[in-house]
């Protein structure tokens, strides 16, 4: 009965491992079977695992309305305020974090561009959302990009500009260290009534430790300010790295071989 009930489910096994007289045979034809299945299992994980591309990060954009201060927080991230003060006048290629490294602006082609500062309620055309009389910082370029700092986790900023109307006359991407970032150009509206705020921070969610690379602006004459940053480090509850994951696989499959062999 037994031979019969096993060879209706188990047809591809040799009959000679069902032979119930043959109590050795049968045993280590079932434990043949249980290796073969832990092997195609743990073969199957591996390959669902994609472990040649590791988890990789997105960049959110979250804008807020003209007017609005610097937010305290971007995404999950706490932010901290730039809140520079040096007072009008003066020009300036970068801007020290208040954590560490510093914001650097370049030009279209890459070199170190050097942007006027000056006082945020001294601009007309700059809607101030903040308490404070903070600078911003000034430039008749028609693109620039704002190299941050490393481990740049969120960043925010406004943006102002010297023109009128409500069309779409500007736009911004971002790039970051391990992912696509903000690549397609999001456009918007920036005028003498229109001071918009930006944040950006990196998606690290799925286990990736991306961080913001920099920003891309390009309106006409224009300023940008009020930035705020996150520089922290990535967290160490994370989930598993592929490799870890592989190498755990390759373990189980080694103590399969082990236990088939010490059992024939």
């Amino acid at each position: 009965m037994i031979i019969k009930y096993t060879k209706k489910y188990l047809g591809t096994i040799n009959a000679k491992w069902l032979n119930i007289n043959q109590t050795n045979s049968f045993t280590i034809g079932v434990r043949s079977i249980m290796f073969k299945h832990l092997t195609v299992i743990t073969l199957f994980a591996l390959t669902t695992l994609n472990l040649s591309s590791p988890a990789s990060a997105s960049l959110i954009l979250a804008p807020y309305a003209s007017g609005t201060a610097t937010p305290t927080t971007i995404g999950d991230y706490n932010m901290t305020d730039f809140a520079v003060t040096n007072g009008a006048g003066g020009r300036t290629t970068n801007v020290m974090s208040p954590i560490s490294g510093s914001l650097n602006f370049r030009d279209a082609d890459g070199n170190a561009l050097s942007l006027t500062r000056r006082l945020a309620n001294d601009v007309s055309w700059w809607g101030n959302g903040e308490t404070s009389d903070y600078d911003i910082y000034t430039t008749s370029n028609y693109l620039v990009t704002i190299l941050l700092p490393e481990n740049t986790r969120a960043f925010s900023f406004s943006i102002g500009a010297n023109l009128g109307g409500t069309r779409n006359n500007a736009w911004l991407t971002a790039s970051e260290s391990n992912g696509s970032g903000i690549d397609n150009k999001y456009w918007f509206n920036v005028s003498r009534d229109n001071t918009p705020g930006f944040g950006i921070y990196a998606d690290n969610s799925a286990g990736s430790c991306s961080a913001i690379s920099s920003v891309t602006i390009d309106p006409e004459y224009w300023g940008v300010g009020n930035f705020s940053i996150n520089q922290d480090s990535c967290s160490t509850t994370s989930v598993p790295e592929p490799s870890s994951i592989a190498l755990l696989a390759i373990g189980l499959i080694g103590f399969s071989i082990f236990r088939h062999k010490s059992s024939t």
